[in-house]
This record gives structure tokens, sequence and C-alpha cells, in this order.
């Protein structure tokens, strides 16, 4: 079935990409998929690795065609771009936006099957497509399909969060606090010194060889979760800001590293939204954290037994 989410140039099992990474002209350096993903080999394992921003593994395959996707959910929300409109030119997967943090993951074979109906009505298969993803399993660190059948080996139930209101209280009021703090001291200037020492710091390199902090990280979280309990601004967390701002994915169009006022303050509401759900758990807002038992059911594939979480 010929659809757009499929691709003649596919590495669609363990088989092919055997057959590719043998023509690798340096097999030590990978063997190029396109300008973003390389595949590497590590003993009897094959690994998929983005190298546009920096170097991540995305996913290891083994002989008996099971893959298994390792990189952060962090990593896939941060260069989506790259997965929604790309990763499916060469791999077997296509990746959707369900919801702001929310990624969701399928097998083109599972969509080939379940679309098969409407083959040739674009307008349809357009339709049927989103309607598909939008169940198809969510992406975390861990997923694993197998490349024979499609089927995903384990998907995790979707999460539906109840919050407790007084704690919820809490943090919206230590939230609001702390951000209010930090657009304080952008709109006074009280940055535009960090901007200057970072500027410094990486004289002679252009603007994408500037690095920001990985948010996702518990270094990095327990330092901002730290600060907004406190309302506090130690120079660690401003600088990590001001480096967000100037070297961080939403202002790669930037053609300059020299941030407005209006960039650092949107990066404070970016940073926090992205965390939402990680800094309120830290927080102790969610009651529970349950799950659509009825959902998981109608979107399983297969027969398999709802995996134990």
């Amino acid at each position: 079935m010929n659809n757009w989410w499929n691709s003649d140039r596919s590495l669609n099992t363990y088989e092919e990409m055997t057959a590719a990474f043998n023509t690798a002209r340096y097999p030590d350096k990978g063997k190029p998929v396109n300008q973003n993903f390389r595949l590497f080999k590590d003993g009897d394992i094959y690994k998929i690795t983005n190298n546009a921003y920096g170097t991540q593994v995305v996913a290891e395959i083994t002989p008996d065609n099971i893959i298994t996707f390792v990189a952060p959910e962090r990593h896939i929300v941060g260069v989506s771009q790259t997965y929604v409109s790309s990763f499916y030119r060469w791999f077997p997967f296509n990746f959707h936006r369900h919801r702001k943090g929310l990624y969701r993951i399928e097998h083109s074979k599972i969509l080939d099957a379940k679309t098969a109906k409407i083959e040739g009505n674009y307008g349809a298969g357009w339709a049927e497509w989103n309607k598909i993803m939008n169940a198809a399993p969510a992406y975390f660190e861990g997923i694993q399909f197998n490349l024979l059948t499609g089927n995903c080996l384990n998907r995790q139930k979707d999460d539906e969060f109840i919050e407790r209101p007084a704690e919820r209280k809490v943090w919206r009021q230590a939230l609001t606090k702390f951000k209010k703090g930090y657009k304080a001291r952008a709109k006074v200037h009280a940055l535009d010194g960090l901007v200057s020492e970072i500027l410094a710091e990486t004289k002679g390199q252009t603007r994408y060889h500037g690095r920001c902090p990985d948010w996702g990280s518990k270094q990095w979280l327990d330092l901002l979760e730290d600060s907004i309990r406190k309302t506090e601004y130690p120079m660690p967390l401003l600088k990590g800001l001001v480096q967000t701002t100037m070297y961080g994915g939403h202002s790669y169009w930037r053609q300059t590293t020299t941030p407005t006022t209006d960039d650092m303050i949107s990066t404070i509401d970016k940073v926090c939204n992205d965390l939402s759900i990680p800094l309120r758990r830290r927080f102790n807002v969610f009651e529970k954290e349950g799950h659509d038992e009825q959902k998981y059911d109608t979107y399983m594939h297969g027969t398999r037994e709802v995996p134990t979480l």
C-alpha cells in the first residue's frame, strides 16, 4: 500500500539495516542515513543516533527484530519537528503530537492495516491517519516494537491526573510568585550581565555551539524546584535560564544570540510549562495518577495480556 508515511528508502528490519550498514565507508563512524540520523553497530546491536543536536541514541535494534526506543521523552519533545516530519522517511514509524508534552508513535504496518479501506482517498486518509495516531501508544523511554509485525510490546496506559485542590493552590501561588520575580529582573535588565558573560565564554563560536541546561535532569529539576519553593534566584539558575533563552530550540531562528526582554520572559514560561507535570509531582499536587482502562483496552493491538505497571 502506498501512503505518504511509507518510503522505498525505509530501513524496516534488522536485515535491511545490516545490508545498509555493510555499505558504510567508515564503519566506526557509522552509516549516514540522512543529515540527522546515523546508524551504528555495537556488537550485534544496531543503534540509531540523532546527530543534529549533539549525539543522542534514539533506538536500539536486536537480531530478533525488536526495536527499543531509548531516547528520553524530553529529547523527542525538544526536537519533535525532526521526528514528526522526517523519521518515517527512513524508518517505519510515525511520530504524532497529541497534546503538549505527549507524543505518540505507531508502526507503519499498523497504519497500513487500519487505513486499507480508504486507499486512494487522500482527504479521508489524512483524517483516518490522525484518528489512528491519536489512539497510538504514547512515547516513553524504553517503548518497544516488533519490527516484523509492527505491534507495540510494552504499551503503557494513558495517565489521568487527579489533583489535590489545597496542594494545587500552594503550587500555583509559589510558581506565580517565582515567575513574577524573574520577569521583574528581566524587565530592569538585571540579567544583561549574564548575557555578556555567556557571550564572552563562547567568543569565536556560532550560536549553534551554545549549550543550555537539560531541565528534565534531576540536577536542574532539583534546583528549579528549590528556587520556586523559596522564591530565590541563585546565579546558576539565572545563568541556565539565560542560556536557554540564547540557545534553546525555541529560538533557533534568531540571527543573533543577544536576547530581548520579551525573549527572557517567554523562557521562564516555556521552561515551567514544559516541566509542569514533574514539578507538580514534586509539590505533591497529584492525589492519584490513574489510568483509563476502557481507553487502554480499546487502543490495544492484538490479544496481548495487559502489562502490570
